[in-house]
């Protein structure tokens, strides 16, 4: 049997990976973390290239402070993108994806392959389903 550190993050990645594009309002993609019980999306360019990420934790903040004020569903969400983006190629070892998600305090990475398209995302979810799965817990 592999050793959990060795497998790929392939194996493990959510895909198809959920996306959304700086065209989907606020509301669009609060609905969409309800509707997929996920936290966050990778954004992605008309050519399923990622520019950046956004969490419902994100949006969420803006609306506890105020900042947005009214209309808040219909606003575009080009205004809370996070353009850093984390991101793996396919192949690459779990263990990698997870000493980033470890060091780099974040919920998710993007996968990507060699020509920097989406392909999938390796959230925190994953790996506890991954790891429990392998221990047979």
């Amino acid at each position: 049997m592999t050793q959990p550190m060795n497998e790929l993050v392939d194996d493990i990645m959510t895909t198809p990976a959920l996306s959304v594009t700086l065209n989907h309002t606020v509301t669009q993609v609060l609905k969409m973390t309800k509707k997929y019980n996920v936290s966050g999306f990778p954004v992605v360019d008309g050519g399923n290239v990622p520019i950046g990420i956004v969490s419902s934790l994100d949006l969420m903040t803006e609306i506890a402070i105020g900042k947005l004020h009214l209309k808040l569903g219909e606003l575009p969400l080009s205004i809370k993108v996070d353009k850093e983006i984390i991101a793996l190629k396919t192949g690459t070892p779990i263990k990698e994806a997870l000493l980033t998600i470890i060091r780099k305090r974040i919920g998710r990475v993007i996968i990507t392959d060699e020509k920097n398209k989406l392909c999938g995302v390796v959230s925190r979810k994953d790996l506890i389903h991954h790891f429990i799965n392998v221990n047979h817990i």
